[in-house]
């Protein structure tokens, strides 16, 4: 959409009132053009659940999903949906004190796990067979899995150290 006028012969300057009536039937025009299809888009859209929302805009602030609404990005229901997300979900003012038995105890005092409480780790030979590791990466990734304990891995750890150091020749060179 252009406008255009004629140079005036004077070389003034277009009036004021003019511009105004111009820009108004251009509005107009262009409401006609496409106002009606915008204006029903968001009453065509189902709104959606807190959860979809939540994913899509990532709103943390009032003002923000009050800005989400102006620009017709959600729905009058998904803007109550969001405030209501929003005032439920505020972090607690201050952490919960922790309970006195254990605020009082020594930090030495704190119990720690003898290893008859441990499961026993497994000969490396199982653990190779099992998992058929071949090389320290994989027992690593199968430790990632929490397959193995880190008892396991030490000693698949051991068992792949001790078997680079005896395939190295004389003066640790291959």
């Amino acid at each position: 959409m252009t406008v255009r006028w004629d140079a005036a012969a004077d070389g003034g300057t277009v009036a004021t009132a003019e511009l105004r009536a111009e820009y108004d039937r251009m509005a107009a025009e262009l409401e006609a053009l496409v106002g009606a299809p915008l204006a029903a888009l968001p009453a065509a859209r189902t709104d959606r659940d807190v959860t979809e929302l939540v994913e899509t805009y990532r709103p943390r602030q009032r003002d923000l999903v009050d800005l989400l609404l102006s620009d017709g990005e959600i729905t009058s229901v998904e803007h109550d949906r969001l405030v209501e997300h929003l005032s439920g979900a505020r972090p607690p003012a201050k952490a919960p004190a922790p309970p006195p038995a254990a605020a009082d105890a020594p930090i030495a005092a704190a119990p720690v796990a003898s290893e008859g409480a441990l499961p026993p780790a497994r000969p490396v030979a199982e653990l190779l067979r099992t998992y058929q590791i071949a090389s320290l990466k994989q027992a690593g990734a199968v430790r990632a899995r929490r397959q193995i304990s880190f008892a396991e891995y030490m000693a698949l750890k051991r068992h792949f150290e001790t078997a680079e150091n005896e395939g190295a020749g004389p003066g640790g060179l291959r």
